[in-house]
C-alpha cells in the first residue's frame, strides 16, 4: 500500500464522519456509500450468528476464537440496543401501505411516542431512504426520530407525537369548509415544510391530508 498523502488526524476525521453516516460537502443528506454505527453494529450481529449457528465454522480454530472474543460483547449489544420489548403499544393510530402507525410508551421512562412499523419486503429502500431523512432534519417542520431499530421482518421508527393528529382528520371534525384565512395558513407551513425537505435532496411525492401532522 503506498504512503498516504494525507496526514493521520486528517484520515481519522473522514474515517470518523464515515462512521457516522456523514458527508463531505456541508450537506446534511446520507450518502449511499456510507455506513454508520447502527450498520456495523448489526454487521457484527449477523457475522457473530452465522459463526455461532454453523456447526463447521464452529470446529475452526480461528471463528473458535472470534466466538469466545465476542460473546461477552455480543450479549452486552444485545441488552443495550434499542428493541420492541423497550415499549408498551397503547394504540393504533394509523395505517398504510407500507405498515402501521402506534402510540407507544417506554417502559422505563414513560415517554409517548409515534411508532411507525415498515414492513421490509414491502420496501427497504423507502423505509430506509425515511429513516435517513428523519434522522439527519432540523428545524419545526419535520418529524424528530427519538430512534430506529429493526428486527427480521419489520423496520421500527419511533418518532415525537404529535398530538394534533393530522390535516385530513381536522378536516373531517369540522362541519363546513376550512375558512380561505386558515387554508391559507396550512398551504404556507406545508410549503415551508417541503422547501425543508427539497434543501436535504429529497421529493416527497406523496403530499395529501393523511400525511400533514399537526403539533396541536
Amino acid at each position: 500500500m503506498e504512503p498516504s498523502k494525507e496526514a493521520i488526524a486528517v484520515r481519522i476525521t473522514r474515517l470518523n464522519r464515515i462512521i457516522l453516516g456523514k458527508v463531505t460537502g456541508g450537506t446534511t443528506r446520507f450518502s449511499k456509500k456510507t455506513i454508520d454505527r447502527e450498520a456495523l453494529l448489526d454487521a457484527l450481529t449477523v457475522l457473530y450468528d452465522e459463526c455461532n449457528d454453523d456447526p463447521v465454522k464452529k470446529s475452526d480454530d480461528l471463528v473458535k476464537a472470534f466466538l469466545d472474543k465476542y460473546r461477552s460483547t455480543l450479549a452486552e449489544l444485545r441488552r443495550t440496543r434499542v428493541c420492541i420489548s423497550d415499549f408498551d403499544m397503547i394504540q393504533t393510530i394509523g395505517r398504510g401501505h407500507f405498515g402501521e402507525v402506534h402510540m407507544v410508551r417506554e417502559k422505563q421512562t414513560g415517554d409517548v411516542y409515534a411508532m411507525k412499523t415498515l414492513r421490509k419486503e414491502q420496501s427497504r429502500k423507502r423505509a430506509d431512504e425515511e429513516r435517513d431523512v428523519l434522522a439527519t432534519a432540523t428545524g419545526p417542520w419535520l418529524t424528530k426520530l427519538q430512534y430506529a431499530f429493526q428486527d427480521s421482518s419489520n423496520l421500527y421508527l419511533v418518532m415525537e407525537l404529535c398530538c394534533g393528529g393530522d390535516l385530513a382528520g381536522l378536516m373531517a371534525r369540522r362541519a363546513h369548509p376550512l375558512p380561505e384565512r386558515d387554508a391559507a395558513f396550512y398551504v404556507a407551513e406545508v410549503a415551508h415544510a417541503l422547501k425543508a425537505l427539497h434543501g436535504m435532496g429529497y421529493v416527497h411525492r406523496d403530499v395529501k391530508p393523511e400525511n400533514i401532522l399537526l403539533d396541536r
